[in-house]
């Protein structure tokens, strides 16, 4: 695995190992996600949740996030993480918390003037199990980012209205098996047009560009 792009591109991070049930972002697919969304990282903080290895908030800072969270409620990920980003000299900039995302996410207090890059890479099998549970944390996080944050959430299922608040306001696109759903909220003067101009795109589409 290694950095796409900004600071430390084309730095190696470890991945999990042969054994661990962790299914890593890969690098296609990140480099997808980052190419919609990369230059919208400075003056933000990213958040990576169900963070694995650490690959996308790091990837975050890379591109000029002022800070990174990574949750993650597995012991050998945490530590994981901790590694990679020791590996990348980040640890001035990076908060690792062992924690379970749903709890974290609804007892966090966002800071209502820095707007945030929240992703989530869920295990697909939350999708199955769990889809309910994943409706409830985006409407929280809908409910409480402040203005200009993001959200970007990757899943190996149709993302649909069961998923996705207000599904016409995200951008969804298909990569492969994969899928990947952006919301960019808007200015503090409420610019509507604000979340498609700064991806580049107008609204939800069913597939794009096949990696």
């Amino acid at each position: 695995m290694r950095i796409i792009a900004g600071q430390r591109r084309g730095h190696k991070i470890d991945g999990p190992k042969a054994t661990a049930a962790l299914r890593p972002t890969s690098d296609l697919v990140r480099e997808s996600l980052f190419n919609m969304v990369g230059e919208m990282m400075p003056g933000r903080t990213a958040v990576d949740l169900f963070a694995g290895t650490g690959a996308i908030g790091l990837e975050a800072l890379s591109r000029g996030a002022e800070a990174a969270i990574f949750v993650e409620k597995n012991r050998e990920s945490v530590a994981l993480i901790h590694g990679n980003v020791a590996r990348l000299r980040y640890q001035d900039r990076a908060q690792v918390r062992l924690a379970d995302a749903y709890r974290w996410v609804r007892t966090h207090e966002w800071a209502a003037d820095q707007p945030m890059a929240v992703f989530l890479d869920p295990p697909y099998k939350e999708y199955e199990d769990h889809a309910k549970k994943i409706r409830e944390l985006l409407d929280q996080l809908v409910e409480r980012l402040p203005a200009e944050s993001l959200i970007a959430l990757e899943a190996g299922r149709t993302l649909d209205g069961e998923i996705l608040p207000d599904f016409e306001a995200w951008d969804v696109r298909r990569y492969g098996d994969t899928q990947i759903a952006i919301l960019v909220f808007p200015g503090p003067e409420g610019d509507a047009e604000s979340s498609d101009s700064e991806t580049g795109t107008e609204g939800p589409s069913e597939e794009a560009g096949d990696v």
